[in-house]
């Protein structure tokens, strides 16, 4: 029954992606993100902006205090990547000042496994699987490695690029 599935899922996808035009060297996945009419930095869709919302808040057990960023990075943000299926990386900065946060024990390896659980389903509407990465490290402070690691970084819960990429055009 498996094999029938891979081959369904096979079709589908080479059924979908047919005639599709290739994305422009600088230029992002408009399946994943759109350019308002008015001129603005490209957004996230609504739909993938709520779904990701909505598993922040199963990740965080409705306590929002938890989580002091959460963004997206990776191919998904680098303009003109040709992959349009590389994965929506949603790095998850836990407030680590927080004291029931136990980041070096159980409750750590708690969010890891929800973490775990949560990734893997597809954004809503493309083949890009999302996946969510937990970290402690500020990702916000441009002195941070992490931060210095991604050439874009997109920040979710204000629909606004923390660090936009270079060479991006605007539609």
């Amino acid at each position: 029954m498996e094999f029938f599935r891979k081959d369904f899922d096979k079709k589908l996808k080479s059924y979908l992606t047919v005639y599709k035009t290739p994305l422009a060297p600088d230029s992002l996945d408009p399946t994943v993100f759109y350019f308002p009419e008015d001129g603005q930095r490209p957004r996230l869709l609504p739909a993938i902006h709520a779904q990701i919302t909505n598993d922040i808040e199963i990740l965080v057990s409705s306590q929002p205090a938890r989580v002091k960023h959460y963004v997206i990075v990776g191919d998904v943000v680098t303009p003109g990547k040709k992959n349009k299926n590389s994965d929506i990386k949603v790095l998850v900065v836990i407030n680590r000042d927080i004291k029931d946060v136990d980041v070096n024990g159980l409750a750590a390896e708690e969010l890891l496994k929800l973490a775990n659980s949560l990734s893997g389903k597809l954004a809503t509407g493309t083949f890009h699987k999302i996946n969510y990465m937990i970290t402690i490290r500020d990702i916000a402070d441009p002195n941070e490695p992490l931060h210095r690691k991604y050439d874009s970084i997109y920040d979710i819960p204000n629909m606004n690029w923390m660090k936009y990429p270079s060479g991006l055009k605007a539609q």
